[in-house]
């Protein structure tokens, strides 16, 4: 195995990690969202830091 092939493996990795990461991440965001709207202030509060006011 040559140096470039190592390098474009080690690069793949880590992108494949990235993305796994990612991933992980939307999946908790989305579980977490049912209950994340059940409770007013959270909601408001999410929404007042993407720069919306709600009532």
């Amino acid at each position: 195995m040559t140096i470039d092939q190592q390098k474009s493996d080690d690069g793949h990795h880590a992108d494949r990690s990235a993305w796994v990461i990612w991933g992980i991440l939307v999946v908790l965001a989305v579980a977490i969202l049912p209950f994340a709207v059940r409770n007013s202030e959270v909601v408001r509060h999410i929404a007042a830091m993407c720069g919306f006011t709600i009532g």
